[in-house]
């Protein structure tokens, strides 16, 4: 088990740290601020709840920070980056019925988004090309 689901599960707010510092460098005040513009003044975590858990985010490896005057700007390291990354991908599939359900789930975010609408040449040739080698995949497959 990786670290973040080890130790970390529980607590939300150091997924949504990793996620945010994903994006680009923070201070702590701008990560309390960015949860509270997100969830729309919903969710505000308090000063005692962020730093301490950046602490503990950079004591394991996940997280560096940087002094800037005052201020200590956080970065994600690439040990976090791992641990986000693990933490927001599912497991393998295990069976095809678990394949295909992933597939039919895909399809429907095509139809229903547009994006193969708006699909380059490029992108369109990919997509037969996947749908040609899933049927042939579904001919041998009798």
């Amino acid at each position: 088990m990786h670290i973040f689901m080890g130790k970390f599960a529980k607590n939300p707010l150091t997924l949504t740290i990793l996620s945010l510092l994903r994006r680009r460098p923070m201070t702590g005040i701008e990560i309390i601020e960015e949860i509270e513009a997100i969830t729309l003044g919903f969710w505000k975590p308090s000063p005692g709840a962020v730093y301490p858990t950046l602490k503990l985010l950079e004591k394991n490896g996940l997280v560096r920070h940087e002094e800037k005057g005052w201020q200590k700007v956080y970065y994600l390291t690439d040990k976090g980056r791992l641990e986000l990354e693990k933490m927001c991908m599912p497991g393998q599939p295990e069976t095809l019925e678990d394949v295909l359900s992933i597939i039919e789930g895909y399809v429907e975010y095509l139809k229903e988004s547009g994006l193969a609408l708006k699909a380059s040449a490029e992108s369109r040739e990919k997509l037969k090309k996947i749908v040609e080698e899933l049927a042939k995949l579904s001919s041998s497959a009798q």
